[in-house]
């Protein structure tokens, strides 16, 4: 991700040389004035009002109270690192214009008389950098999330209205708002790296590696007893995603797709702590089928991958898929211990009792309160809802790590 963002970076930052570099040898001048002209000569009507609300949501005041209220809301929210980046890109925005435009000082168109007057100086447009860095920062919180498409348009369309705005009132070139647009994503892909979004997930496991180690026979000092949770996997049908069995093909292509209730909340919470797989007998759909199918929700940020039988060749409860979704969550090649692994599904047969044989821990996803098997082993946890397995699987988790040390025979 990070990589990504400094590809982005430097991109926004060449088209902002690019720009500085064209109205400083006045290569833009002619294009800028035939388009402020274009514009004056069909102005008028809802335009107007557009533009001058566009101009009032973009002064200082407006803006920076609505960035402090949603930083407010993000900290609720417990996003305080998303709250801090949020509000320190609108506040380097601001401060950066501000010196760009004492350094370039470029005139400005005049205006609108009687309506609007520009500032003293142009280069780069002030509203339209702000609004793009507001923008593009909200854009890059929501994306791990189901908002990111809603976001993405509205935040957009807002940056987007803000520049042509700016034209359209003669109180910017259009050279002032290109600037603007490509500096106001600098500056918010710039902060993002060095303000990243929390990563819960690292957290998580040093808190595990931090607990005091236990001593083997023979004093020698070893790792915690017991095997804290590294890896959930997830069923998908009725686990995570409803299917009620009326549908047939990839659930990608289904006209109708839904998460169970409390999918997105529990999700949220068990990745920073867990890498989470999905795992699923799905002879229709490949992994690509799945995670299309779960962008559709808003969760296909939110998993690490898939495990599918179309995939693999096996169903559950075989234990040759169970193997393939072991070694899919391993490391180099090696598949990943049994014992650190969690299968969380609705199905008695594949997903308790079939992980339990390959060796897995098992979560029982057990809404209707069926009765487990005559004589079967009681599952690891049994939960009604989703969104009581992060509480589940971290009582999992510190019972591993608290459990007293196994005796020599």
């Amino acid at each position: 991700m990070r990589h990504r963002l400094a590809i982005a970076l430097l991109v926004m930052l060449g088209a902002f040389a690019l720009c500085a570099t064209l109205v400083g040898t006045h290569a833009t001048v002619g294009l800028d004035h035939r388009l402020i002209a274009w514009v004056g000569d069909n102005r008028g009507g809802l335009l107007d009002t557009l533009g001058l609300g566009f101009a009032r949501s973009g002064v200082w005041g407006v803006l920076g109270a609505v960035t402090l209220a949603l930083g407010s809301l993000l900290v609720l929210a417990r996003r305080r690192r998303d709250a801090a980046y949020l509000v320190a890109t609108v506040a380097v925005s601001a401060g950066l214009n501000l010196l760009l435009k004492v350094t370039f000082q470029r005139t400005p168109p005049g205006g609108i008389p009687g309506m609007i007057h520009p500032s003293r100086y142009a280069f780069p447009s002030g509203h339209t950098m702000s609004a793009t860095a507001f923008a593009a920062a909200l854009i890059l919180i929501a994306w791990p999330t189901r908002w990111r498409w809603p976001v993405l348009v509205g935040a957009g369309l807002f940056a987007a209205g803000m520049g042509l705005s700016r034209v359209y009132l003669a109180v910017h070139w259009p050279s002032d708002v290109a600037a603007g647009w490509a500096m106001g994503a600098a500056v918010a892909l710039g902060m993002r790296l060095i303000l990243p979004a929390e990563d819960h997930r690292a957290a998580g496991r040093a808190s595990v590696r931090s607990q005091p180690r236990t001593r083997r026979a023979g004093g020698a000092e070893g790792a915690p007893a017991g095997n804290p949770v590294d890896v959930v996997f997830l069923d998908w049908g009725n686990t995570l995603m409803v299917d009620a069995g009326v549908h047939s093909g990839p659930m990608a292509a289904w006209p109708e797709v839904r998460e169970v209730d409390g999918a997105q909340d529990a999700l949220r919470r068990l990745r920073p702590l867990y890498r989470l797989i999905v795992a699923t007998n799905g002879d229709d759909s490949g992994e690509r089928d799945v995670l299309a199918a779960l962008s559709r929700v808003g969760l296909d940020g939110l998993v690490d991958g898939v495990v599918s039988s179309r995939d693999v060749g096996a169903h559950k409860p075989d234990g040759l898929f169970y193997r393939a979704a072991l070694l899919r969550a391993g490391r180099a090649g090696l598949p990943l211990s049994p014992a650190r692994a969690v299968m969380v599904g609705d199905s008695w047969a594949n997903d308790v009792a079939g992980a339990q044989a390959a060796g897995l821990r098992a979560v029982w996803l057990n809404p209707s309160k069926a009765r487990r098997p005559r004589g079967a082993a009681a599952p690891d946890a049994e939960i009604r809802r989703l969104a009581d397995l992060p509480q589940a699987l971290d009582k999992l988790s510190s019972a591993a790590l608290v459990a007293p040390p196994r005796r020599a025979g």
